[in-house]
């Protein structure tokens, strides 16, 4: 049985007083957070995801500009200056300005798809170019090639990001790729 709503229908709302000192606060909904703290998280995050948006933009711009570029280390030879899992941030660079102890990047003869970064050991300037000898730091020996720079600039190791590439160096090795590639049960 139902009761009728004609005996409360007349009654005025119940209101509760809030604090003096404090305004009161509203719940949208049972169990939500009030609302100044959810707005306040929401400009946080809004201005944390504004600035990885920003700095993405800036960065992908850079390359396409060929303002900068980077890379992985990947193996130890220029440690302590670069060891694997940092990045090296890339600026070119003219060769007329190129210095013996700077870290470039450049193909070993005959390596066309491998770039190796290392550091000038000596430079020999030809008509046609550049012949640099290289080391790495973590070497005892200088680089058994000597490679031509024919172009007109040179990417320079400029600044480096410690360990922002290690998940790049580890998914390149042979027991994580097999794992992955393993369907675990």
């Amino acid at each position: 049985m139902r009761p009728e709503a004609s005996a409360y229908a007349d009654a005025p709302p119940l209101r509760i007083p809030a604090e003096p000192s404090r305004p009161a606060r509203v719940r949208t909904e049972p169990g939500r957070p009030v609302r100044g703290r959810t707005s306040l998280a929401r400009t946080l995050t809004s201005i944390v995801l504004g600035s990885v948006v920003v700095i993405t933009l800036v960065v992908i711009a850079g390359m396409v500009l060929g303002v900068w570029r980077f890379t992985v280390i990947s193996t130890g030879s220029m440690r302590p200056t670069l060891n694997p899992g940092d990045v090296a941030v890339l600026t070119s660079e003219s060769t007329a300005d190129l210095k013996q102890g700077q870290i470039v990047a450049f193909h070993p003869p005959g390596e066309p798809q491998l770039t190796v970064l290392h550091r000038v050991f000596s430079i020999q300037r030809v008509s046609n170019g550049l012949i640099i000898q290289t080391k790495g730091d973590a070497n005892n020996t200088t680089d058994q090639w000597h490679a031509r720079i024919v172009a007109k600039t040179v990417w320079r190791e400029a600044a480096k990001a410690p360990k922002v590439g290690y998940l790049a160096v580890w998914s390149h090795q042979r027991a994580v790729r097999l794992i992955v590639l393993v369907p675990l049960d």
